[in-house]
């Protein structure tokens, strides 16, 4: 896969911002496919804007889903607040 070289970025608030973080995501939420709701799945991955709730039915699927979560981001070159 051929490395593009980011020599300059956008200006918080700037549309195209909005635009290219959501394609993002939305990149990240299709590799995970967390589809379906709680009463089906063992985890669900909710997100709105740039807000990500991860629902799980156990400790273990909560930290599974997470370190997934944070690989497939880090892969992209974004990093997430804990808090």
């Amino acid at each position: 896969m051929e490395q593009i070289e980011i020599n300059l970025g956008v200006r918080q608030g700037d549309l195209l911002l909005a635009t290219a973080f959501y394609l993002i995501i939305d990149t990240i939420m299709r590799k995970l496919d967390f589809r379906g709701n709680i009463s089906t799945r063992s985890k669900q991955i909710c997100a709105y804007a740039d807000d990500t709730i991860i629902i799980a039915s156990t400790k273990q699927a909560l930290n599974k889903t997470f370190n997934k979560l944070t690989a497939e981001v880090e892969t992209l070159g974004l990093k997430i607040h804990k808090k």
